[in-house]
């Protein structure tokens, strides 16, 4: 269990999480996802919990241990938004060795998590492609994977939705879902988009301003999501937030 513990951050003067609180369940393989619009402190939240950041004050504890930084360099990768962290001139292949190799993956392990999950992807024809050939949604898939090789517990990811065309953002969607049951990995993921969210989430955590607005514990429909982001916005303007 992640606890996150009255989390607050500054940039210089400026606050962007305002005594932040919540829990992840560790135990159960589930999809959370974190739900605000642009500028809501979202990918904040997710870089001050991969340990890219660091917070102002709080705390983030698991299981009540105080070696959260240790326990996510160990447990947890970051996808980020776009394909920033993809090196072009590369194959996907040698993006993969790369990122396993920054995480302490030895070669023979990484090749064996390879063939485990490019097979689950259909990815396999495109390891030895240069990522500056492939199509976006190609490359949203390429990033996947090199998350995957990792081999981590734990696996966030900052508006995968981006810049895919509806087939491709359902693809996406399957994949998620299926990695989440087959695979038991915890997803974290960062999104504006409701449509992407839709009946594949499982625990919604609700950001306006920096403040976690609410929680909602279930899958639900693109409406219903909505009524509840909407409800939650107007309860944030009623507080003077907006």
């Amino acid at each position: 269990m992640i606890e996150v513990n009255n989390l607050n951050k500054f940039y210089k003067n400026k606050q962007v999480l305002f005594d932040f609180n919540t829990t992840i369940d560790l135990d159960e393989s589930c999809i959370y996802g974190l739900l605000g619009p642009n500028g809501a402190g979202k990918t904040t939240f997710i870089k001050v919990l991969t340990g890219l950041l660091d917070y102002s004050s709080g705390s983030i504890q698991v299981d009540g241990e105080n070696n959260y930084l240790k326990w996510c360099k160990e447990n947890m990768v970051l996808i980020p938004a776009g394909e920033r962290g993809l090196r072009y001139k590369n194959t996907v292949y040698d993006n993969i060795m790369f990122f396993a190799a920054m995480k302490g993956i030895q070669e023979r392990g990484v090749k064996n998590l390879i063939e485990k999950y490019t097979e689950a992807l259909q990815f396999s024809k495109f390891l030895n492609r240069r990522v500056e050939t492939l199509s976006m949604g190609e490359k949203k898939k390429a990033m996947l994977l090199c998350g995957l090789c990792t081999d981590m517990k734990v696996l966030i990811m900052d508006e995968p939705s981006n810049g895919l065309d509806i087939e491709s953002q359902v693809e996406m969607k399957m994949l998620i879902r299926d990695l989440a049951e087959s695979y038991k990995k915890t997803f974290i993921i960062s999104s504006h988009d409701l449509e992407f969210f839709n009946e594949m989430v499982k625990h919604y955590i609700f950001i306006f301003k920096g403040k976690n607005a609410g929680e909602v514990e279930r899958t639900m429909g693109t409406e219903e999501i909505r009524e509840i982001y909407m409800k939650k916005r107007r309860e944030m303007e009623n507080e003077g937030l907006f």
